[in-house]
């Protein structure tokens, strides 16, 4: 069976009164973040802080009260961790009274203590250290309660359980009702929890899951700035964006359908934008995981949060109930087996350098609303600092007035504050666009997305260009051309077309009939093939006019198939799937945005490439000459809209 490093035994429950308990051991969730202090003991980016907005009426005597229960309630907030013979153990060690420092500033003045406070290095030995509790005053009727711990201590739901027990307190101070019994269980319950788990069955049996679950992945991440200073000290950088109210119902009727909730419904589109980043189908995200199984692990604040792959296969012709309901499935398995020390899954898989990502971006999606309730003042929670990232982490948890507040973390030493704006413009529009998928359009694949504004557009097309971009479309441009010389030959073939409107006629390649030449006419090559339409010997001519009507018609019939392009003035195409004798059949392979052209070099092609443009589509061109093996993998991989092509190439 695989072997753990020795750990000590907890022999007695938590403290009692002001005595220091026996050594625990730390927690596996713990002795990560242990070590990574070691590494940067000065560092501060495993300070882990929030502040609660108080506004209304609040007697901060009775506030003081009930905070000062609370820390004595809560083992986790009294810890002090050494070593003892190479081995790291934690000891409550309770103070007599909590310190809780009481200001009065204004706003920008608290946030800057706070950002002061926050940038203090920690020494996990000494008493009181690990900590700040503060009750800031800015103006009347508002008031901010700014908590640090450092992260051995607290998880996200730890913090969460200490802020329902302050205001409960609270709330029961100020209406001088007795006091609600405490609920937290000793440290002890849960290090013998842990004990046990990992001399057990269930251990193997998770090892074994996670053995099979990470075969073979890779991790990717987002593009990376170049030559970032190496700032270990820094803490992550952050962006908040507040989505307005009805975003989260909004969220909420997408997943709907898909039998999703909306906070799965984020994970997928995380999940999604990390594909369209970066190419890759195997994606693996980090999912930070409770780890807290049994009524003392729900109830007590401790350090327990795990983050573990999810690994999603996304294609880009799925449809968003697909992905979605992939992620579903995946995230139902992996909570089975939340338990699985992140540290050992490393070891399993060779990842000893702290360099060698296990995932690629964290997504930590809080689906209950945290505000608290102080006796009629309502405490919002705003996060300052989730402890360390890795690369990126996304949040995203309720706002105020069914709104969502989304958050971006990056680890300044491989991203940028250009990075995360450019990150979190791309992550909102597809989460946008996903949530839009999934209302209006559930069958249209997830590669149809757009990520760029008109401006990155604008920018994506004249990037290294002195000259403006063109102000017309080629469609439109082409339209105009036609307008200005109708009867101008725009295409020359020595093969015949097949597309109606062409003209026929039997003439060597170059010969003339008298009609003008406009500027971008186009020769095509002949075809020397007996079996293809209009061998060598015949040949097509087609005007601009012609070229433009031909073009037109079969258009027409590609937006009736689901194009988007603008076809307005085109002639009628009635309700045929033929144009001449081109046939545009329909594809099993898929709705897509592309159109697959089987046709030879003659003018067809032209008409048909035009058509495509003017659609509003994507053209794949088809290699007569390939295999058929060949050619059906490439429409297997682009899934087009529908083939076009000859009675003798279909």
């Amino acid at each position: 069976m695989h072997e753990r490093p020795n750990r000590p035994t907890s022999s007695s429950a938590a403290h009692s009164g002001g005595a220091p308990s026996p050594g625990l051991p730390l927690l596996t969730s713990q002795s990560g973040i242990y070590y990574a202090h070691q590494l940067a003991p000065l560092g501060t980016e495993l300070n882990t802080a929030d502040c609660v907005e108080i506004d209304g009426p609040l007697d901060p005597d009775l506030f003081v009260e009930a905070l000062r229960r609370t820390v004595s309630e809560a083992d986790t907030l009294a810890l002090r961790v050494s070593e003892a013979d190479g081995v790291p153990v934690q000891r409550i060690v309770p103070a007599a009274q909590a310190v809780v420092h009481r200001l009065e500033l204004t706003a920008e003045q608290a946030d800057a203590w706070m950002r002061e406070d926050l940038a203090r290095p920690v020494d996990l030995a000494v008493d009181g250290a690990l900590m700040t509790q503060a009750l800031i005053r800015i103006g009347e009727g508002r008031h901010r309660w700014y908590r640090r711990v450092h992260h051995i201590a607290v998880d996200a739901y730890a913090l969460s359980l200490i802020g329902q027990r302050v205001a409960e307190l609270y709330r029961a101070l100020v209406a001088g009702q007795p006091l609600p019994e405490g609920r937290f269980a000793p440290l002890s319950e849960l290090t013998e929890q842990e004990s046990a788990y990992l001399a057990g069955e269930e251990y193997a049996a998770d090892r074994a899951f996670w053995s099979a679950r990470t075969a073979g992945s890779s991790v990717t991440a987002p593009h990376r700035s170049p030559a970032l200073p190496d700032t270990p000290d820094a803490g992550p950088l952050h962006r908040t964006t507040d989505l307005p109210a009805g975003a989260l119902e909004r969220l909420s009727g997408a997943a709907r359908a898909a039998k999703a909730t909306w906070a799965e419904l984020v994970v997928a589109a995380t999940a999604g934008h990390l594909h369209r980043l970066t190419g890759s189908e195997d994606v693996v995200l980090g999912l930070p995981l409770t780890n807290r199984r049994g009524p003392a692990a729900l109830r007590t604040p401790a350090m327990t949060v795990n983050v573990l792959p999810l690994r999603i296969a996304v294609r880009p012709g799925d449809t968003g109930a697909e992905l979605l309901r992939r992620v579903v499935l995946e995230i139902r398995e992996v909570r089975r087996h939340q338990r699985y020390p992140q540290a050992d899954l490393r070891r399993d898989l060779a990842l000893e350098s702290a360099d060698a990502p296990l995932t690629g971006p964290m997504v930590n999606v809080k689906p209950f609303d945290d505000a608290l309730d102080f006796a009629g003042a309502t405490g919002t929670v705003r996060n300052l600092a989730a402890g360390p990232v890795e690369s990126l982490a996304v949040g995203a948890a309720p706002g105020p007035d069914g709104g969502l507040r989304l958050t971006l973390d990056a680890n300044p030493a491989a991203y940028g504050p250009e990075d995360l704006a450019a990150h979190e413009d791309t992550w909102l529009r597809y989460l946008d666009g996903l949530t839009e998928l999934l209302l209006t359009d559930p069958a249209r694949p997830i590669g149809t997305l757009d990520l760029l504004t008109d401006d990155r557009v604008r920018e994506a097309v004249t990037y290294g260009r002195s000259e403006p971009a063109a102000p017309l479309t080629l469609p439109r441009s082409f339209t105009a051309q036609a307008a200005r010389t109708p009867d101008a030959v725009a295409v020359r073939s020595t093969a015949a077309g097949t597309f109606r409107g062409a003209n026929s006629a039997v003439a060597p390649a170059g010969a003339s009939d008298g009609a003008p030449e406009a500027d971008g006419a186009t020769d095509t090559e002949a075809s020397t093939d007996a079996s293809t339409p209009g061998a060598a010997g015949t040949g097509t001519r087609l005007t601009f006019a012609e070229l433009d009507a031909a073009s037109d018609r079969l258009a027409h019939l590609l937006s009736a198939l689901g194009g988007t392009g603008d076809t307005e003035g085109a002639g009628e195409a009635g309700d045929t799937r033929e144009a001449g004798d081109a046939r545009v059949p329909r594809s099993t392979a898929g709705v897509g945005g592309t159109v697959a052209l089987a046709l030879p070099r003659t003018a067809d092609m032209v008409v048909a490439l035009l058509a495509v443009l003017k659609a509003g589509l994507v053209c794949q061109p088809l290699d007569l000459g390939h295999p058929a093996a060949r050619t059906l993998a490439v429409l297997e991989d682009a899934r087009p809209l529908c083939v076009i092509g000859t009675v003798a190439t279909l």
